[in-house]
Order: C-alpha cells, then sequence, then structure tokens
C-alpha cells in the first residue's frame, strides 16, 4: 500500500510539474488553460489520494476528502472564468501551436 501511495504522490507532482511548464511554455491563454487546469486538477487530485492512502482511516481522510472535492469543483470553474474573460478580451488563439 505504501509503494501505491508513494507512486501516486509522484505521478501528482509530476504532473503539477509538467503544468507549470506547460503553462509558461504555451502562447495563447487557452492552451496555456488546458496545460494549467489538467496538470493542477490532476495532480493536486493524485497527490492527495496517495496523501489518503498513507494516512490510513482516521480524520485526515476526511479533511483529505474534501480537500480533494474541493479542487476537483473549483479547477474547471476558475479555469472556465479565465477562458471566458479571454474570450471577451478578445483574445484569438494562435494557429499552429
Amino acid at each position: 500500500m505504501r509503494a501505491l501511495a508513494t507512486a501516486l504522490m509522484v505521478l501528482g507532482t509530476v504532473l503539477l510539474f509538467l503544468g507549470g511548464v506547460g503553462f509558461l511554455r504555451f502562447r495563447d491563454p487557452y492552451s496555456r488553460l488546458q496545460a494549467a487546469g489538467v496538470g493542477d486538477v490532476g495532480g493536486a487530485f493524485s497527490f492527495l489520494l496517495g496523501l489518503s492512502l498513507l494516512s490510513g482511516w482516521g480524520w485526515e481522510l476526511g479533511v483529505l476528502g474534501i480537500l480533494a472535492v474541493l479542487f476537483l469543483f473549483t479547477g474547471p470553474v476558475a479555469t472556465h472564468a479565465i477562458a471566458k474573460g479571454a474570450f471577451l478580451r478578445r483574445h484569438p488563439p494562435k494557429e499552429g501551436g
């Protein structure tokens, strides 16, 4: 169980890192949101799942569950709000990457 928890935490860290690199590397706001949204939500959820496996069945599991649900609901909402703001400011998507 400890190996699975460690693997999930490493996966979460890698996804968070790749989301940050993608955010810095991509040019238009829509591509940046794709990299940041998938990296942040997937990375944070994987990391919290690994932490919950390490913590056992105590009260920490409830706190980590609440945080995971919070990330799963607020991440897409924030990404949508930023994309709508970019659309309203008429930022065109870049063609060809």
